[in-house]
């Protein structure tokens, strides 16, 4: 490309306009999709080339993508947030399992940032200790922070420079909290949800998916509040290749799936019996592998 080109990032999509930053720069620059390529589709985190045509930037080509993830529609993402917080919400681990196969099949790097730490006490030290035993065993890194007596936020903050990074968890965790500290602005149009006293649930509050610019090339995405989240494009007899624990033990059998074999046939049966592998962990593994199999069951009917 010559200099006339200017390499970017989509940060943003309003309508038919995209919001991108020059990598170069910094500067911002609103581009459209010229006519010979309006059959492309372009994401957020989608990296370009845009070339300025009169008063207009034109978009003339997209980088191949590194990843792409379903939903929310984002590419290019590098790194993924994982933020649980100790209480109330309580950690959802079935949720985290899912985050962390979703990491696994896209090349992701998770982190696990744990909030709410203000709030421990004797009962929750048990719960973060079994966070920490469970999951540092994986190779996943472990954070700890308080968004609101902001402890550990220079730390996460560290861990996001030169990164394209997506925050995730379910409702309530503080995802939108900590974003709008460690963005330093509080006129962040990010609403913050509150927890429900009844049903202790998280009020779906983020709207709509951005990157946003927290320095040269670090990025950070804030996804869509949701309290579920679907492995859209994994199928059941996959599964087991995203457990980084199951890759120490070979099965008597190359399609064992870990489920319905027997203890004498499956190490990796053997090796929850001998508490080689969380028994917790791979009962949430067994469930995750059933909704797979049952959404299968319903497709190919």
């Amino acid at each position: 490309m010559n200099n006339d080109f200017i390499k970017s990032k989509v940060i943003e999509i309003l309508l038919d306009k995209y919001i991108t930053v020059d990598e170069e720069s910094n500067s911002l620059h609103t581009a459209i999709l010229p006519g010979n390529m309006k059959k492309n589709k372009i994401y957020v985190g989608d990296n370009v080339y845009i070339k300025k045509s009169y008063d207009t930037y034109l978009i003339t080509e997209i980088i191949k993508r590194m990843n792409f993830v379903i939903r929310p529609p984002v590419s290019n993402i590098n790194q993924m947030i994982l933020l649980i917080s100790i209480s109330n919400p309580k950690p959802d681990y079935i949720l985290l399992d899912k985050q962390i196969v979703l990491c696994r099949s896209k090349n992701i790097t998770p982190i696990i940032c744990i909030n709410k730490i203000d709030l421990l006490n004797d009962k929750l030290d048990i719960e973060l200790e079994y966070i920490i035993n469970t999951y540092s065993k994986l190779n996943i890194e472990i954070l700890q922070i308080s968004s609101k007596n902001e402890i550990g936020l220079d730390n996460l903050k560290d861990k996001l420079k030169n990164n394209t990074s997506a925050f995730s968890g379910n409702s309530g965790v503080g995802k939108s909290s900590v974003i709008i500290k460690l963005l330093h602005d509080s006129s962040l149009k990010i609403e913050i949800g509150s927890i429900g006293a009844k049903t202790n649930k998280g009020k779906h509050t983020t709207k709509y998916v951005k990157l946003y610019n927290i320095d040269r090339n670090s990025f950070i995405l804030d996804t869509p509040g949701f309290s579920s989240y679907e492995l859209y494009d994994i199928e059941s007899e996959d599964l087991k290749k995203y457990y980084d624990e199951f890759k120490s033990y070979e099965c008597n059998y190359l399609d064992c799936n870990h489920i319905n074999e027997g203890i004498s046939e499956c190490k990796i049966k053997q090796a929850v019996n001998n508490n080689e592998i969380d028994l917790l962990r791979y009962e949430r593994y067994k469930y995750i592998y059933a909704s797979l199999k049952d959404k299968e069951d319903v497709k190919y009917k």
